[in-house]
């Protein structure tokens, strides 16, 4: 084994860390089957699942993720703040890996392994970059002794590996046109939900995290009853800054813009595809699939319009198939055509017939499951 550097799950939409509650209850990487985390600390493999804004954007996300691995407060940047209209700072955090970028016993730098599950695997790519490159707009409006050591960039040696889980690189169907004003509206109505736990002890059970936008308060701030209807349809209608936009191909485009690979860094990328073809060549829910999901893989299979091409309609029953290859604008190989695996290529595993819950262990058997975290792990740990 080259390396045991730590192992950072980011999770999707929808999901959870391990501020929460619910992350002791049902783990989100392991569901009923297997504390993932819990698997990869008891091998002694340093493990963290941060806690995320289930409908942030990537943006946000990256600056969340980054405060609660090394400590602090979230900086979501001068200029970034003021551009989306919401407060520059958020909460703050004790370091969930405080050996992150210091030297090991034999001196050498202590990087990081990400493993993304759908948006997770957005949310690992943006603040890698951000690491690298920093945000130049952030440095040229911000005094030199505000900008958080995030937008400064230089950190080219603190992440090993990126693998992601049926992550949406170019975005998703499902947010595009009619359906994706449906999904807006599904957000807006969870938001209105769960916010009610907002500032009670039940905030812990699932955390909207949407403070800076005056949506939500910080855990321990008194309760008070209030709808944000009207906030919550200016954030997710009228704003950028939201994952619903990201998740569009205009808006995942525009990351992939952003967002380069590196040749220090090794890539992985698993989907998997719980559609089958029709006569017509549409794609329909195929045996054993995630039941909640049934009616959202039938649309994505069956309405053509607003995808590229046909190739867009086969799904994990939330993100299209071949948006989980690899971004479009980075280099890619299949795994079976290769003799080693190098860095600055995204290594393409084969398809498997798996919905997006089967990567968090949906109707996997638990020693398969143990056996495929296993497998990413012991990769990523024997490159150098």
């Amino acid at each position: 084994m080259e390396n045991k550097y730590p192992v950072v799950l980011c999770h999707g939409m929808f999901g959870y860390g391990q501020q929460e509650i619910t992350e002791r209850l049902l783990p989100y990487f392991g569901l009923y089957r297997l504390n993932i985390r819990k698997m990869f600390n008891e091998q002694g493999v340093h493990c963290v699942a941060p806690s995320l804004g289930p409908f942030t954007g990537a943006w946000d996300r990256a600056c969340e993720c980054y405060a609660q691995l090394v400590g602090g407060t979230v900086d979501y940047g001068k200029v970034h703040s003021e551009k989306y209209g919401h407060a520059r700072y958020g909460r703050t955090y004790k370091a969930l890996l405080p050996e992150w970028g210091q030297k090991d016993s034999n001196g050498n730098i202590i990087k990081v392994n990400f493993i993304g599950h759908s948006f997770g695997g957005v949310t690992a790519r943006l603040l890698t970059e951000l690491l690298i490159s920093g945000c130049q707009e952030e440095i040229a409006g911000t005094p030199a002794e505000e900008l958080s050591p995030l937008f400064k960039g230089g950190n080219a040696d603190l992440v090993h590996s990126i693998t992601t889980l049926a992550s949406p690189h170019n975005g998703c169907s499902f947010n595009e046109k009619k359906t994706g004003k449906v999904m807006t509206e599904i957000c807006i109505l969870m938001c209105r939900v769960f916010g009610l736990l907002d500032g009670t002890p039940l905030q812990s059970i699932y955390d909207l995290n949407l403070d800076r936008f005056g949506i939500t308060t910080k855990p321990g701030i008194k309760w008070e009853l209030k709808d944000h209807k009207a906030e919550l349809n200016k954030y997710f209608k009228e704003n950028k800054d939201n994952i619903c936009y990201d998740l569009t191909f205009k808006g995942a485009k525009e990351l992939n813009e952003k967002i380069k690979t590196r040749d220090n860094i090794y890539y992985f990328s698993y989907r998997g595809q719980r559609t089958r073809p029709t006569a017509l060549n549409l794609q329909v829910p195929g045996e054993h699939s995630f039941p909640v999901l049934n009616i959202l893989g039938l649309v994505m299979g069956i309405n053509p319009f607003g995808v590229p091409s046909t190739e867009w309609l086969a799904n994990d029953l939330v993100i299209n198939t071949v948006s989980g290859i690899a971004p479009d604008n980075a280099p890619k190989v299949d795994v079976e055509t290769v003799k080693e695996y190098k860095p600055g290529i995204w290594h393409v595993m084969p398809l498997e017939i798996k919905d997006h819950m089967s990567y968090l262990g949906w109707a996997e058997e638990k020693e398969t499951f143990r056996k495929f975290y296993q497998n990413i792990y012991d990769t990523v740990s024997n490159l150098k």
